[in-house]
Order: C-alpha cells, then sequence, then structure tokens
C-alpha cells in the first residue's frame, strides 16, 4: 500500500481520484430474552436455576421490562433503576 501513495509537501492541494458515497446504519445490540437474560445471569453467576423464573416475574411485575414479542424492552422505571444502581454500585453492576 505505502507503494502506490505519492510524496506530497505541505500546503500541497490534494485531488482525490474517486469519491464513492456510501450510507452505512449501525444497530443497536439486540435485546434481552428471557432466555438469553438467564443465560448471561448464568455466565456473572448470579441466582440459581430455581430463582431465574422469580427474576422474571419480578422484573416484569415490577414493571422494569416489559414483553415486547420474545424481546424484554427496560420501561422508563427500569432505566432509571439501571442507571442508579451503575452509579452507586458500579462495584457489583
Amino acid at each position: 500500500a505505502a507503494a502506490r501513495l505519492t510524496k506530497l509537501k505541505a500546503g500541497q492541494p490534494v485531488t482525490p481520484s474517486a469519491i464513492t458515497p456510501a450510507q452505512h446504519f449501525t444497530r443497536p445490540l439486540p435485546r434481552f430474552t428471557e432466555a438469553t437474560l438467564v443465560r448471561a445471569l448464568e455466565e456473572r453467576g448470579v441466582g440459581r436455576p430455581s430463582t431465574y423464573a422469580p427474576i422474571m416475574q419480578l422484573l416484569q411485575g415490577r414493571g422494569y421490562v416489559a414483553r415486547e414479542g420474545r424481546a424484554l424492552v427496560p420501561s422508563t422505571i427500569g432505566r432509571v433503576l439501571s442507571a442508579f444502581l451503575t452509579h452507586y454500585f458500579s462495584r457489583y453492576v
């Protein structure tokens, strides 16, 4: 690649040989489903298999998340709680 570069001097104007417009979109990370959340809990050593169902019921029952299809979408109170826990308990979250 270095052989194809031309030597330039300071202040020398550069003319592009080709401009190809391309649009790229980034996508947010996929939302957790119950299965992926349980897998994440297992990987982090949180809870035990007998506690996963009550954890899901608690998250939904207190309104921290809502189900949209299979995805668990955080509610406003869920986002606020997450920010609070991350700020004050960053050592654990």
